[in-house]
């Protein structure tokens, strides 16, 4: 498994609205010991569109684990100009991986049209990664829902899921770590 893509939540979707939000932090975590797991089964190259929320926020630990790991990372947003609607906070970390990144190129040259620029983005992504790694909840579904599903029906693609209760895990141990430092 050399291709890994990423995809999550936009941070609406989680209720998250500032750069600060506790929430951020166990999210990172979380898909950091999945990107850990990923790289220990061969994982070389991480790619993703750099979507605002768990995208970016995966993006900027791939940057860190970078230092440390001989992997890639590659974006590919499905449309010019996707960042101008972020936040200001989101608009720089967008950028900082569009400089930073071993590979950025548009899916498509062109400003956002119409949904098809989404499903191709989809469509690329099944079609480059053995792999995804993704924050989804079964039952709400949501924007990685389209991902998930086409990687359920491609049989050789390796699921990392990140689920709710890996996220309550996961800052139960922070808390419990804050508590006896």
């Amino acid at each position: 498994m050399k291709v890994v893509a990423i995809t999550g939540y936009r941070p609406h979707e989680l209720g998250i609205f500032k750069a600060d939000h506790p929430g951020i932090d166990i999210i990172k975590e979380a898909y950091e010991r999945k990107i850990m797991e990923a790289i220990e089964l061969g994982a070389e190259w991480f790619i993703f569109s750099g979507t605002n929320g768990c995208e970016l926020w995966a993006g900027e630990v791939l940057l860190e684990l970078r230092e440390s790991y001989p992997i890639k990372i590659a974006v590919f947003p499905p449309f010019l100009q996707m960042e101008e609607k972020y936040k200001p906070f989101e608009q720089e970390l967008f950028i900082r991986l569009q400089l930073e990144a071993d590979f950025f190129e548009p899916l498509t040259q062109r400003p956002y049209e119409d949904p098809s620029q989404l499903r191709a983005k989809t469509a690329f992504f099944l079609d480059k990664a053995a792999g995804l790694i993704t924050l989804y909840d079964e039952e709400t579904g949501g924007s990685p829902r389209f991902l998930v599903e086409g990687a359920k029906r491609k049989h050789q693609m390796e699921l990392f899921l990140i689920t709710p209760e890996e996220l309550r895990v996961i800052e139960e141990e922070k808390q419990w770590e804050q508590h006896w430092e």
